[in-house]
């Protein structure tokens, strides 16, 4: 099914004025509910919510791996997860530096009252994980030729379905061998989460894979590859200084500006092979 909405618009072309039917996405909010967290609340495109739920659990550090989750569970467009590691809310506090975990009713009893106030995260920009405080550098072996880089943008296109219909959408690309995952979304983070979830459903080696997909690159958005392990990033936009920091330090490959016949290589070249 294809979440999309028809709508009669007016348009102008040349001086011209005409009535027309135009597509648009028909997104939704999408609430994730993890463990004893706070929920979560997202605009989304709502299809493959699972594959969201595990890459956004991954992605913000919440699990090491797949198997960490315990359960999905799907109610209209909101998502229950539940993890082995049983999250509390101190730790949203922690993280934002509000409090310190300690034990006892009294620091029981603050973080509610804290709760409170707090209300529901929205966190589409990254979320309050969106900082490393400790950055494990890639050694990941992985390396792409430089034909086939232009030959991922090509094809992230030619398979972006829900953006050929409305251009509302933004879509990522997952490539694991000869395996690709292809997910769309209205949030550039929600897309890259859908498709790093997709792949850890499947068992993919994160170390053996890489992500082509349309959007900017600042830290929040290359934290997510780093936590999962995934090499190289290449887009069909530009990174944010912020975000080549971050994969300098953690030592992935940024390629940006991809065009008919041309590519920015930014961080860790030496993945790239520039003659084919």
């Amino acid at each position: 099914m294809d979440f999309l909405r028809q709508s009669e618009v007016i348009r102008w072309e040349d001086g011209e004025v005409k009535t027309i039917v135009e597509n648009t996405v028909d997104d939704e909010y999408t609430y994730l509910f993890i463990d004893y967290l706070p929920p979560r609340k997202f605009s989304t495109y709502p299809k493959d919510l699972e594959d969201f739920a595990v890459g956004y659990c991954l992605g913000e550090g919440l699990i090491k791996d797949f198997i960490d989750i315990e359960s999905i569970k799907l109610d209209g467009t909101n998502v229950l997860i539940s993890t082995k590691l049983s999250h509390d809310p101190e730790e949203d506090l922690e993280q934002e530096g509000i409090v310190q975990k300690r034990k006892g009713n009294c620091e029981h009893a603050c973080v509610c009252r804290l709760l409170e106030y707090q209300g529901v995260n929205s966190d589409n920009a990254g979320g309050i994980r969106s900082e490393l405080k400790t950055i494990k550098p890639s050694t990941s072996n992985l390396t792409i030729n430089a034909t086939q880089i232009i030959k991922d943008i090509r094809h992230l296109t030619d398979e972006a379905k829900i953006w050929q219909k409305t251009a509302g959408v933004h879509v990522a690309q997952l490539k694991y061998e000869d395996e690709i995952i292809i997910r769309e979304d209205v949030s550039r983070h929600v897309a890259v989460d859908k498709v790093i979830g997709a792949a850890a459903r499947k068992g993919f080696d994160f170390s053996k894979c890489y992500i082509s997909y349309s959007g900017r690159m600042p830290a929040d958005m290359l934290i997510k590859v780093i936590r999962v392990g995934i090499p190289i990033i290449i887009s069909n936009a530009a990174p944010a200084s912020s975000g080549l920091d971050v994969a300098r330090s953690g030592n992935i490959t940024v390629i940006g500006f991809v065009r008919d016949n041309r590519f920015t290589v930014y961080t860790a070249p030496e993945r790239v092979n520039l003659k084919k």
